[in-house]
């Protein structure tokens, strides 16, 4: 049975279009803890009397959990089930959003903040890994994961809007938005597929974790999860900085800007499913990486306002490429057993990424200027190309030994005991032609 999406494309069953709605909306939510209360952090700065440093751990108390949590919440979910961990990581998202609704005091705004940001490293390394769950490979699993993706840009052009928009209640007032991830949590509940974790146990012994480190390709894996974070944030931070006192953009047309690059990611990460019926995930990583040499060095070496913007208009369509791209590629070369482990994993490796971004391009400034230093995050792009390359010889590898370990009659081997139909194994190549793509 398929389900028909809203443009046409259908999903091979109802499971698998309600777990990507679940996993897509839990993903979305998550994301005001930034963009949604960025209206507010001058309120909230006023409010309590905070210096500019103080005002760093409203955000920092967010994000730092998030280096860990995405890895235990993946090791739970292997355990316990991944409904459990998912649907739990919103219902406490929401509860703790519920505890700045009576106007706390500040330490109690952090402690909030950092339970928020545990469940923010969670929902978000766990939406990839379900939506693999269900859509481990081919275009269907990169139409999944453009759908959150998309999900979570949108979340971030409204949130901002209608936390700018309440603020005229009370400084704490968009917080009560976050309140949203309760009622998704109860819906996905009810979407996603029932798990018979004590089934799955009984029909083999769950390798142990150490046994990832035997996994093909992990560490490169890891580096293109880390690469993109390091890339996306040094421009994201030091764009605007170039552009203003270098080039001598207005404060409006840098955020102009940033606006299209955004939407230009939404954009590229919806039309990531034609690419994948073609090239593997690895591959579109590699072309990724090429592009980001490009954009990187216009940015550096344009000097000029068009060409900087032009340089950040294609660093966005790429972007949109190597979000999707790199979560189809992570659940094709995670193992089944232990799924949702090697997501976590990747999950802080990329939180890692997004915290020494800005400081190792902070540190490159102190000797280089911040041209220069687009410059030599070009040159980075250019030796990371390696590591995509590394990672495609690992796909193939295991492609050919995926068909050369199928039965000469041609059927399918049926999954183990307590595994859904429905569910889509790990190093499945998801298309006829045994290469990771639909045919």
């Amino acid at each position: 049975m398929s389900t028909t999406t809203g443009n046409g494309l259908r999903w091979s069953s109802p499971t698998t279009r309600n777990v990507v709605w679940a996993a897509s909306l839990g993903a979305a939510i998550v994301t005001s803890g930034v963009q949604g209360i960025a209206p507010a952090i001058p309120v909230i700065q006023d409010h309590f009397g905070l210096s500019d440093a103080q005002v760093a751990l409203v955000t920092s108390m967010y994000l730092l959990p998030g280096i860990f949590s995405a890895f235990l919440a993946g090791l739970l979910a292997d355990r316990l089930g991944e409904r459990v961990v998912f649907v739990g990581s919103l219902v406490l998202y929401g509860a703790s959003a519920g505890l700045l609704l009576f106007d706390p005091s500040f330490g109690l705004v952090l402690v909030a903040r950092f339970i928020q940001g545990v469940s923010f490293g969670a929902v978000m390394s766990q939406s990839v890994g379900l939506i693999g769950s269900v859509a481990p490979t081919g275009a269907e699993a990169a139409r999944g994961q453009s759908r959150r993706i998309i999900s979570m840009a949108a979340s971030e052009a409204v949130f901002p809007v209608l936390a700018g928009a309440i603020l005229a209640v009370s400084w704490f007032a968009p917080f009560a938005l976050q309140l949203i991830a309760i009622p998704i949590g109860v819906l996905a509940w009810f979407w996603m597929p029932k798990e018979n974790v004590r089934a799955r146990r009984a029909a083999g012994k769950r390798p142990p974790v150490s046994s990832l480190a035997h996994e093909p390709a992990l560490v490169w894996v890891q580096i293109l999860a880390a690469l993109r974070f390091i890339f996306k944030f040094a421009v994201m931070t030091y764009y605007p900085v170039l552009a203003v006192n270098v080039v001598g953009m207005s404060p409006a047309a840098v955020g102009y800007a940033v606006g299209a690059c955004g939407l230009l990611a939404a954009v590229a990460a919806a039309l990531t499913e034609k690419l994948a019926g073609r090239w593997r995930s690895s591959q579109l990583i590699g072309g990724c990486l090429a592009a980001i040499v490009v954009c990187c060095a216009l940015i550096g070496l344009g000097g000029n306002a068009w060409l900087i913007t032009l340089g950040l208009c294609l660093y966005g369509i790429q972007d949109g490429v190597y979000g999707v791209s790199h979560n189809v590629l992570v659940t094709e070369m995670a193992p089944k057993d232990l799924r949702q482990t090697y997501v976590g994993l990747t999950g802080t490796v990329r939180n890692v990424g997004k915290f020494v971004a800005p400081l190792m391009f902070g540190a490159a400034t102190l000797a280089l200027s911040i041209a220069q230093s687009f410059v030599a995050l070009a040159a980075v792009g250019v030796v990371s190309v390696e590591a995509s390359r590394r990672v495609l010889q690992a796909q193939r590898r295991m492609e050919t030994a995926e068909v050369a370990e199928r039965p000469a009659d041609g059927s399918v081997l049926q999954p183990p005991v307590g595994e859904p139909a429905v569910r889509g194994e790990g190093r499945d190549p998801g298309g006829a032609d045994g290469r990771g793509r639909s045919s």
